[in-house]
């Protein structure tokens, strides 16, 4: 009974007691909290602060590389071997584009469309290259204005508009514009002729080769049909090349067809192919031709020939036998079957000649020294004709 009395009575002690502590020390845990919250609020805020400050750094020195980087392009776009230009389309009330407005453009540019770099800008493509609405690269810049997609040509230019005859173009969209550039290929081109030509000329004769006058024989023969025009292939050969060869030497044979050459080709048309099939054989296609054509081409070589050997230009007089055959408009034959005729008939006209006979014997008799003067290539006029060799 008196224990349970005692223990009732201590135990309200111990609470009042711990709640006078409690009481004591709240303002001190209330201060620590406070402390602990201002700390962390000044971490935080030193934090953003730090961040803020490495980011507006970043953003500084990243507007300094862009702008060394834009002043490197805009000094690699000035020395560019190639015209940059940045075009701005003109739109009519309707939305259409019907001229473009140069908004930028770099030295080369300015060269090429021979103006100034300072003056330039600002004028209209139609003002500096005739760059109409109907033209194709008209068409072209504005297709890739509306549709983004990229343009490439190669595009012949006229030296009155521009400072070349020929220009690559790549037109790429930009912004509201596209980016233009020209490169000057003129010279590419040039060489790319002149390559052609090596491989389709004959190199002693200059006339055309076998594989030129394959390729270009078939574009006129099928040419010459469709237009309904006749057609007449001539096959010939040097008489006794051989003896020329074993009698003078190579080298007066080589001047032997180079003179036959220049005959063959003075004695034609412009517009007829003349060829050196190899070694002494040339083919000779002319279009539009009537049966009556044929003598008339005959005796113009002749008469060429006849002129050569009485300009004794060579040691030795020289001949050619002909052979031919006419094709009409109608006709289908190919352009192999029509050679291995043509060289029928002259393998046929030679075996019932004594043309080639009296060839061998003219050279092989002939004495006269060889006369190299200057003026010795030159064409062979028809006012020298005399009547010393005869064709086949």
């Amino acid at each position: 009974m008196w224990l349970d009395s005692a223990g009732s009575t201590a135990a309200p002690d111990l609470v009042v007691s711990a709640t006078t502590r409690l009481i004591w020390s709240a303002p001190v845990i209330l201060v620590l909290i406070s402390a602990a919250a201002a700390l962390l609020a000044l971490y935080l805020t030193v934090r953003d602060v730090v961040r803020q400050r490495r980011f507006v750094l970043a953003q500084e020195q990243d507007l300094v590389a862009l702008r060394a980087r834009e002043r490197r392009l805009r000094l690699a776009v000035q020395a560019s071997d190639e015209g940059l230009v940045h075009l701005e389309p003109v739109r009519d009330d309707a939305g259409h584009i019907v001229d473009f407005v140069i908004a930028d453009a770099n030295g080369c540019a300015a060269d090429l469309f021979r103006r100034d770099p300072r003056t330039i800008e600002g004028l209209r493509t139609s003002a500096l290259a005739s760059l109409a609405p109907d033209t194709d690269l008209f068409r072209s810049l504005a297709n890739t204005v509306e549709t983004g997609m990229m343009y490439r040509a190669e595009v012949r230019a006229h030296p009155r508009h521009v400072a070349t005859s020929w220009l690559r173009v790549r037109a790429t969209a930009a912004d509201s514009g596209i980016s233009v550039s020209l490169c000057d290929i003129r010279d590419r081109k040039r060489e790319a002729a002149r390559l052609r030509r090596a491989s389709t000329s004959d190199a002693l004769t200059g006339l055309l080769n076998r594989r030129g006058f394959l390729s270009l024989a078939e574009r006129t023969l099928e040419a010459a049909r469709t237009a309904g025009q006749n057609s007449a292939l001539f096959y010939l050969d040097c008489n006794a090349f051989k003896q020329i060869n074993d009698t003078h030497g190579h080298q007066t044979g080589d001047r032997a067809l180079a003179a036959i050459a220049r005959a063959l080709r003075v004695g034609v048309r412009e517009t007829d192919l003349v060829a050196r099939m190899g070694g002494d054989e040339f083919t000779i296609l002319t279009v539009d031709a009537a049966g009556t054509c044929i003598d008339s081409i005959r005796a113009r070589i002749a008469e060429r020939l006849d002129a050569l050997n009485a300009s004794e230009l060579l040691p030795c007089p020289v001949s050619v036998s002909v052979g031919h055959v006419l094709t009409a408009a109608s006709d289908a034959t190919s352009l192999s079957d029509l050679l291995e005729l043509a060289d029928r008939d002259l393998l046929a006209r030679k075996r019932s000649s004594r043309c080639a006979q009296r060839a061998m014997d003219a050279i092989t008799n002939s004495t006269r020294p060889p006369r190299i003067r200057r003026g010795a290539d030159r064409s062979i006029g028809g006012s020298r004709l005399t009547g010393v060799v005869a064709t086949a």
